[in-house]
């Protein structure tokens, strides 16, 4: 009996790291057909970019799903002391852009400059930078994946 209990925990042990040995390489393997997939995703992606560019269309669908460029927003940058500076001329515009905190309201400026109510050559020595950026490039499978 007592050898029998240990041998089967000695054959335990074993089939234990029989198993581990096998997880790892199942794991090693699985890690490089990851790797492969993820290549052939990628290539993919380029390819519906390219085909995208190429057909001058905004968005392609099809029974799959579709692609399209999203419009991306301006990024503005902001010299907060120099628009300080600016708004800090006038009162009317003080009293606008600037709160008591010498906070600069960029949300005003920016809903004022998108609405003409100053225009962009007013801003060129002020402190704002508006740099446009490039459409961000998307895609969506149907089907939840």
């Amino acid at each position: 009996m007592l050898e029998e209990t240990f041998k089967a925990i000695k054959d335990a042990k074993l089939d234990i790291e029989l198993l581990r040995r096998d997880n790892e390489k199942k794991c090693m393997e699985n890690n490089i057909k990851i790797d492969e997939l993820e290549a052939i995703i990628g290539h993919a992606e380029e390819g519906l970019e390219v085909t995208l560019k190429e057909s001058g269309e905004k968005k392609l669908e099809c029974k799959l799903g579709w692609c399209a460029y999203r419009v991306m927003p301006d990024k503005w940058d902001y010299d907060i002391p120099k628009l300080i500076m600016w708004a800090k001329e006038n009162d009317l515009r003080c009293d606008k852009y600037v709160k008591v905190t010498e906070e600069f309201r960029k949300d005003q400026l920016k809903k004022d400059l998108l609405n003409d109510f100053l225009t962009k050559e007013e801003t060129c020595d002020i402190g704002i930078t508006i740099t446009p950026q490039d459409p961000k490039f998307n895609y969506r499978l149907n089907g939840g994946l």
